[in-house]
């Protein structure tokens, strides 16, 4: 019902009350027709109806499908059913309560809504969700108890979509390229491979950036390069045998230019397609930067509303915040208007439904079941050219993308947070010499980077699967390379009736749920759940069962979480009907962020022990549940270096008093009485680099190829029992014989393996040079003196092929060969990255990011902590005899950088001891936070 205010001349006040406006599909020919009055303005009467019908009419939207033509009837047709069976005598008003307690809007909203990665949360709107009873009619349910009966009808229509969803499998393919004011030749056949990547996809999406760049397209539409360019796509498509396609679908914004062709055995399933586009050139007018993009759905994709956006970003390494407010901007405005018949409801998909809608009447980009963004977002790498093209010749993708800026914009949430993208295999499509394979040689010598991304969002998980995610760099027409991706995805239609008696179903089974009592509640198997061992890293579940209950987990007083960060519950909160029970699962995972404390305890640690009493809460009364771990297996692994340097045994056959003094000593709590004497490097890094110098140091890959997690696992455990490596696992079959790992390698081995035992003696030299050093010392040494002759040039080097192929250095094994090896070094850099405070962190951390030179850099060595500056040298002594032993040229060449890179990452880390701002107070740029950190130790190596 519709209500309508105007103005009339004669009577002051006119009140017209009419049906909703309806499609032609739903529109009868006895259809009622509207009913207009006259009235005094000022008059009471007319005021209170006029509110009732407004208050009634706001009930029944929230009661019912918006989809229904008179669906505001529901609430009533439902009572005057329960009046039939004399149901309506005994709980009359809670019936109709229970209805418009349902809010159906919020119940599609959370449906459609994008399905987030973590599990189900008992807090809603900050608050905890209370358990509920719907019997009760002494008072109004609770927001709280709302939210926790919606999400137990979502949770039912989502295991019944199956009822009223049909699916459908369908291929979609993605291409960007930025084509610098380029035109096609010969009808297209250059850019034919970049096509002809489509496959026979369901849909193509052609997005083109720099289409135009004359000072006449940025103060007037011309349509000649569009032409130009569909032209050439329609040649094109045309010549691959097979399919054919039908154009659907083009919207240009000056430079950019957006294409949709749809397959032609598929075109009817497409419809209500709308575009639109935005300016974010300069002062948000300018069109030479901005996107455009394009809406579709209907017929039998109808249900599935997709979005692609063709977007091209700020240019120049540094503007990076540009690029980022340009994105936000163009999702914010956006808008793509209601096509024919359209109009938004409770069920509309929702990938962000709290982000702000756009202004005026239309969809949102976020208003969508799959959202594809792809461009030339402009995100370049930090780091100098000589080293990306150094990782771009040895195909270090994953190296390179640590630095790339447009991660590290997601990593921080400062755009296109949540987008996913595959995986890069390929080398950066910017920016080449036109018409060659050649990156930049012009004077300003840009860095090769992904200017060129396609990345996507969906309401839900793994919805969208991508087939290939490929560059073309035989297109040589501009100066970046077109890209491309083959996205597979279902679409659904969905059936709004079979949808609504499915939800009216789900509905009258809560209402059934009657009774005058509280329900029996029962815990089985008892009050307490017992977890008997519990190691680092290692999920350990057990499950307890709730009967005849409504119930919600609660967090303690002045607690605004439900558990400890050890452990997880699942599910929260809960409606449990009638002859049916509820499995809750307990999952305990201690982080090395807890383990340290647990290993080494101290009276002021926050995690003395694994135990937690928690909050069941029920309308009326509370139960506890006593969660307890009686065995944590203590390991060296997330322990500080103060700890570390103090352990002279096995953690694990440390009593408990042992290590708890060292946790005090370390902490510093108490006065060290006994005096334990702290090592210059903790025993197990020095096992650690010990085993990696006495059989890895040539291996090729080192620190880069990932190992097995059960190998890394076992290294671990040999690190806190003291038992020693393993050999037969952990070293390849040729390699040397089983034996004790340190004495493996003996002064009587053939003169290609002598080199090891000489790297081996330099390390252990080290550590005692290292106990030598004085951090007062105006400088640092820059080598260790006691590296002998070899570990520079070493025999084995110029060894015959023959005698080279039985080395461990033999490149053209595969990684397979030596993945005991990289499971050791892997355990290295997890060791590292796991200290309960890193090796260079605090403010030191902050002052490393801002060295400009190799003598600050040393300078922020000089100001660490006696034991962290120890484990600092100790580590770069190795990485320098390891860049020395490579075994050719190739790989020595890129060590240095591939070792700042890998171990920046581990040793320098803010913690808990930063300020969180930066020693200038002026915060860095995210983006060159990577950069800063490769430098600062890059510094270091240098011999």
């Amino acid at each position: 019902m519709q209500v309508k205010q105007q103005e009339d001349s004669s009577a002051g006040f006119r009140i017209t009350l009419s049906t909703p406006s309806l499609p032609p599909s739903l529109a009868h020919s006895d259809s009622p027709h509207s009913l207009s009055f006259t009235a005094d303005l000022l008059s009471r009467s007319v005021t209170d109806f006029v509110a009732a019908v407004r208050e009634a009419q706001k009930q029944a939207v929230q009661a019912t499908s918006a989809t229904d033509s008179h669906g505001w009837l529901v609430p009533y047709l439902d009572l005057a059913s329960a009046r039939e069976d004399g149901s309506a005598d005994r709980k009359g008003p809670t019936t109709r309560r229970r209805m418009h307690d349902v809010r159906w809007d919020r119940v599609g909203a959370a449906y459609s809504a994008r399905a987030k990665a973590t599990d189900d949360s008992a807090l809603a709107n900050g608050s905890p969700a209370r358990s509920f009873d719907p019997t009760d009619t002494g008072s109004e349910y609770t927001e709280g108890e709302r939210v926790a009966i919606e999400r137990w009808i979502v949770d039912r229509l989502r295991e019944r979509e199956e009822e009223f969803v049909k699916k459908e499998e369908i291929r979609i393919w993605c291409g960007t390229f930025n084509v610098n004011d380029k035109q096609p030749k010969n009808g297209g056949a250059d850019i034919q491979a970049w096509v002809d990547s489509s496959g026979g996809a369901d849909l193509l999406v052609f997005g083109f950036q720099e289409l135009d760049l004359s000072t006449e397209a940025m103060l007037r539409y011309t349509p000649y390069r569009e032409e130009v360019w569909r032209k050439a796509i329609d040649e094109a498509l045309e010549r691959q045998e097979g399919v054919s396609y039908a154009r659907v679908h083009s919207r240009q914004l000056v430079g950019a230019l957006i294409l949709i062709y749809i397959r032609s055995d598929v075109k009817d399933h497409v419809g209500d397609v709308t575009s639109a586009s935005l300016a974010t050139g300069l002062m948000g007018l300018m069109a030479n930067k901005g996107a455009v993009g394009v809406r579709l759905r209907r017929r039998r994709w109808k249900d599935t509303p997709l979005t692609f956006v063709n977007s091209h970003l700020a240019a120049f390494v540094p503007n990076v915040a540009q690029r980022n407010a340009q994105f936000r901007d163009t999702a914010a405005q956006l808008l793509f208007p209601f096509a024919s018949y359209e109009e938004r409801d409770a069920w509309t998909p929702n990938l962000k439904p709290d982000a702000p809608r756009p202004l005026g009447e239309g969809w949102s980009v976020w208003e969508s079941d799959v959202l594809v963004w792809m461009g030339d977002l402009n995100y370049r790498l930090e780091l100098p050219r000589e080293e990306v093209e150094r990782m771009i010749a040895a195909e270090q993708y994953d190296l390179l993308l640590q630095f790339d800026q447009l991660e590290a914009q997601k990593k921080h949430g400062l755009a296109f947070d949540d987008f996913e993208e595959s995986a890069i295999s390929f080398a950066p499509t910017f920016k080449f010499d036109v018409g060659t394979d050649t990156y930049d040689t012009s004077e300003k010598q840009r860095v090769p980077s992904w200017t060129d991304r396609i990345l996507y969002l969906s309401t839900r998980a793994a919805a969208v699967r991508v087939a290939r995610y490929l560059s073309h760099p035989e297109v040589v027409l501009s100066d970046h390379k077109p890209v491309s991706a083959t996205l597979q995805l279902s679409v659904y239609e969905v059936s709004t009736h079979d949808r609504d008696k499915v939800r009216h179903e789900i509905v009258s089974k809560l209402h059934s749920f009657a009774g005058g009592t509280s329900p029996e509640v029962k815990l089985e198997p008892g009050p307490s759940v017992d977890f008997e061992r519990v190691e680092l890293d290692t999920p350990t579940s057990l499950e307890v069962e709730l009967v005849f209950a409504t119930w919600a987990f609660a967090p303690k007083d002045g607690s605004s979480s439900l558990t400890p960060p050890w452990l997880s519950v699942s599910p929260t909160s809960g409606l449990i009907l009638p002859s049916s029970r509820q499995r809750i699962t307990f999952t305990v995972k201690v982080t090395p962020d807890i383990a340290g404390t647990l290993s080494f305890p101290t009276p002021e640690s926050p995690h003395n022990d694994l135990s937690e009493l928690l909050v069941i809460s029920l309308r009326g009364r509370d139960l506890f549940l006593a969660i307890s771990v009686k065995e944590w297996v203590p390991t060296v692994f997330g322990a500080s270096l103060d700890c570390l340097a103090r352990l002279h045994e096995p953690v694990r056959t440390a009593s408990i008093e042992q290590r708890r003094r060292i946790g005090v000593a370390a902490a510093g709590s108490v006065e060290d009485e006994d005096g334990i004497e702290k090592s210059a490097v903790p025993e197990v890094l020095h096992r650690l680099v010990s085993f990696l110098g006495e059989y890895a140091l040539d291996v090729p890959g080192l620190f880069v190829t990932s190992g097995e997690l059960e190998l890394t696992r076992l290294v671990r455990d040999c690190l806190d029992t003291g038992d020693a490596f393993p050999l037969d696992k952990l070293l390849p079959s040729c390699a040397l014989s089983q034996g004790p790992e340190t004495s493996a390698i003996r002064s009587d081995e053939p003169e290609d393996k002598q080199h090891l035992l000489d790297a081996v003696s330099a390390l252990d030299q080290l550590e005692s040079d290292i106990g030598a050093i004085s951090l007062s010392s105006p400088t640092l040494p820059s080598t260790f003196a006691s590296a002998p002759p070899e570990l520079v040039s070493s025999p084995s080097r110029t060894s015959t092929p023959a005698d080279t192929s039985s080395t461990l250095a033999d490149e053209s094994d595969s990684a397979e060969r030596y993945m005991g090896l990289h499971s050791v070094a892997d355990c290295l850099l997890r060791f590292l990255e796991s200290l309960q405070e890193p090796v260079v962190g605090g403010e030191a951390y902050e002052r490393a990011l801002r060295c400009e030179n190799r003598d600050e850099a040393y300078a922020v060595v000089q100001s660490l902590e006696e034991t962290h500056a120890n484990v600092l040298l100790y580590v770069v002594a190795f990485l320098r005899i390891a860049i020395k032993q490579a075994t050719t040229p190739a790989e020595q060449a890129a060590r240095p950088d591939r070792f700042a890179i890998v171990f920046s990452s581990v040793l320098l880390r803010p913690s808990s001891k930063s300020a969180g701002h930066s020693a200038s107070g002026k915060p860095l740029e995210p983006a060159s936070v990577p950069r800063r950190k490769k430098q600062f130790l890059a510094w270091l190596l240098e011999g």
